[in-house]
């Protein structure tokens, strides 16, 4: 479960009343109460839409440890998963430079949650195993086993798997947002 509690303290850090978050994040303040007390778990969007508002990454929203370590080890890796998503994230990069970030995406079958985001950078991703379609704006890119895309961040993007199989992809991000 998502610990609220962590984007009440970034927001009381930033000295941002819920009114300036939430015009700042496009977050409704009651979704970013409800949120902040624990009483609903935040979707990727959401979280994304957050981020943007207090100017963090998603890694500082679940706590994740800034330490140098080079090595990321399997079990150590940082996840996220949010309730009633067929979603995966693993931070596969340490925190140690900054500048890029490797995350590996699962997502399950038919996970088809069309809600895009936006954030600075650019992404590339390959596809492992399965298939993964990729919405860019208003167009659908299906890409297969050994695939790969490269994009810029700004443009209204998603992730989604409307097949029978569990999809597994790696995807390089700069600047990292998680």
């Amino acid at each position: 479960m998502f610990d609220g509690s962590v984007i009440r303290k970034l927001r009381k850090e930033k000295n941002l009343s819920l009114k300036e978050l939430s015009s700042k994040s496009s977050v409704s303040i009651a979704t970013v109460s409800q949120i902040e007390r624990d009483n609903t778990d935040p979707a990727i969007t959401t979280l994304y839409k957050l981020c943007k508002g207090l100017d963090v990454t998603i890694a500082e929203l679940i706590g994740y440890d800034d330490n140098t370590d080079r090595v990321v080890k399997k079990r150590d890796r940082k996840t996220i998963t949010l309730p009633d998503s067929k979603l995966k994230y693993q931070l596969l990069s340490s925190r140690m430079k900054r500048n890029l970030e490797m995350v590996l995406v699962e997502l399950e079958p038919h996970q088809e949650d069309r809600k895009l985001v936006t954030h600075k950078g650019e992404e590339c991703g390959y596809v492992l195993q399965g298939s993964l379609t990729i919405i860019l704006d208003n167009e659908e890119i299906h890409l297969e086993e050994g695939d790969s895309i490269s994009f810029n961040s700004t443009i209204p993007h998603r992730y989604v798997n409307p097949t029978d199989e569990k999809s597994m992809s790696v995807w390089a991000m700069t600047p990292p947002s998680f």
